[in-house]
């Protein structure tokens, strides 16, 4: 997958920056909707408010931010509390692992799966805290047809806070959440480009 965006005159990639309408377009998403989980999801415009006269731009980091608060809130149904909960704890690990990047054509282009519970039943007025696994494939080997072998897939599993549960703490529990991040961004570039 090459890189999305403008290149300079030495061949890099440019910054591109994108605005509310063309987003909402591109991404088919409702304008009103874009904007409203723009407000949700990111800190107030430093260029202005609503009567600033300059539209909000968009780094490609920005716009994932807010797609996948759009994606918790209208697929996952979590609340706009939740929502946030979630992406402040796991976007210092989608940066690291290349989620806000233009260019993920040097990553490996396996499934990565986000399962997360929250750590106690929710009250009415509070915001659970949540626990993670990050389950990423790492191999998949074809069934045999010949020896009636199944297809194996092998995982590589992170958890986010660190801690001292294992992957079925998250997986039996009574609410688990599931995101595939990597769909996720390959759809996103795949509307952008």
């Amino acid at each position: 997958m090459k890189p999305v965006g403008d290149f300079d005159r030495h061949g890099d990639p440019m910054i591109h920056y994108y605005t509310n309408r063309e987003l909402a377009e591109k991404l088919e998403v409702n304008l009103a909707r874009w904007k409203r989980w723009s407000r949700s999801f990111l800190p107030p415009d430093p260029l202005g408010g609503m009567q600033s006269g300059y539209a909000r731009q968009y780094l490609f980091k920005d716009l994932f931010k807010v797609f996948l608060g759009g994606y918790l809130l209208g697929h996952l149904k979590l609340s706009v509390n939740e929502s946030r909960k979630v992406l402040d704890d796991i976007s210092p690990w989608l940066g690291n692992n290349g989620f806000f990047d233009w260019d993920f054509s040097d990553k490996e282009k396996n499934d990565v799966w986000v399962y997360f519970c929250p750590l106690s039943a929710p009250s009415h007025d509070a915001v659970p805290d949540f626990r993670y696994l990050v389950r990423k494939v790492v191999d998949v080997q074809p069934a045999d047809s010949v020896q009636k072998h199944r297809t194996v897939v092998t995982y590589e599993d992170e958890f986010i806070p660190d801690g001292d549960y294992n992957a079925f703490d998250v997986l039996r529990h009574p609410v688990v959440h599931v995101i595939n991040l990597y769909t996720l961004y390959a759809t996103i570039v795949a509307k952008l480009g």
